[in-house]
């Protein structure tokens, strides 16, 4: 299965894309260096974009409207009027501010309505970075753990029970036990050769299966959530493949975001723009932020 051309403006590290509306026709995502966040609406066409003041690393729809964004120095909470609000920061979470230059990365919010969200350095400096949780009020974040170096892709099985991540360096995905507002019992689904890329960004299926992005690797692969067994593949037009989310009326339209940092042009003249496919399964609705 090939994928083609959804949005055609070129990003730097395009990534954190999500699917909302009443059709979940509305694809919102952020070009993180580019300190952009863009929109593209499925059935229409139209497009939106603003710029932010810090690199951006998510930009998640909220339910009063506007976003919960992950600018360097925040979150931030945007209303629809552009107006920004503080959020609770890593070190209030911490304890104490950080020796190393870090950011945000992937972020998303889960079936109970926490966001969950993980930092990396912006040296890759190893296990600089962490996870975090804000609950759903926007008035409390922790630390869930430390030791991580990447901090990228996240989903939940739809009964929500597990939660899967990636640190991507360590070549594998991970599965959480979830018991309320707590993550436990770590271990290992699947480990990736090299050669495949590295993983990044995930979107989980309405069978639980994940759709795994792979940097350096020019695809979405999917895998049994529960085997870990490889069982479908998206080819995509260019090798930085950062993450997915299902769209659409019947949510079954994959929309893959992608960079083209130190990428050649030339070879690859659609990276960084946003890919769309459809793998013939369902996936599941984008959860939003409630503050």
């Amino acid at each position: 299965m090939k994928a083609v051309v959804f949005d055609d403006r070129r990003n730097v590290l395009g990534e954190g894309p999500s699917a909302t509306g009443l059709g979940n026709e509305l694809i919102t995502w952020v070009d993180i260096t580019g300190r952009k966040v863009r929109t593209r609406d499925m059935g229409t066409g139209k497009i939106t974009e603003y710029e932010t003041a810090e690199d951006v690393s998510f930009a998640i729809p909220r339910k009063s409207g506007g976003e919960v964004i992950g600018t360097t120095n925040g979150p931030l909470l945007r209303d629809a009027d552009g107006t920004l609000h503080m959020l609770p920061t890593r070190e209030d979470a911490d304890g104490f501010k950080t020796t190393q230059k870090v950011r945000w990365n992937d972020a998303k919010v889960s079936p109970l309505g926490d966001l969950i969200l993980g930092t990396m350095p912006y040296d890759f400096t190893p296990n600089g970075g962490a996870l975090y949780q804000l609950r759903g009020d926007g008035n409390h974040m922790r630390r869930l753990f430390g030791d991580v170096t990447i901090s990228n892709g996240l989903g939940w099985t739809v009964n929500e029970s597990k939660m899967f991540y990636v640190d991507t360096p360590l070549q594998r995905v991970d599965v959480f036990d979830v018991e309320g507002h707590e993550i436990r019992n770590r271990r290992t689904l699947v480990n990736f050769p090299e050669d495949m890329g590295s993983p990044d960004g995930i979107s989980v299926d309405s069978n639980d299966n994940l759709w795994i992005a792979f940097w350096n690797g020019s695809a979405i692969r999917c895998f049994d959530g529960k085997s870990g067994e490889l069982l479908d593949e998206v080819i995509c037009p260019a090798p930085l493949i950062t993450s997915c989310v299902f769209g659409g009326e019947n949510l079954d339209q994959l929309i893959i975001t992608s960079a083209s940092e130190n990428t050649d042009l030339m070879q690859f003249p659609e990276a960084g723009m946003l890919f769309i496919a459809s793998p013939g399964v369902r996936g599941q609705k984008t959860e939003l932020f409630g503050a």
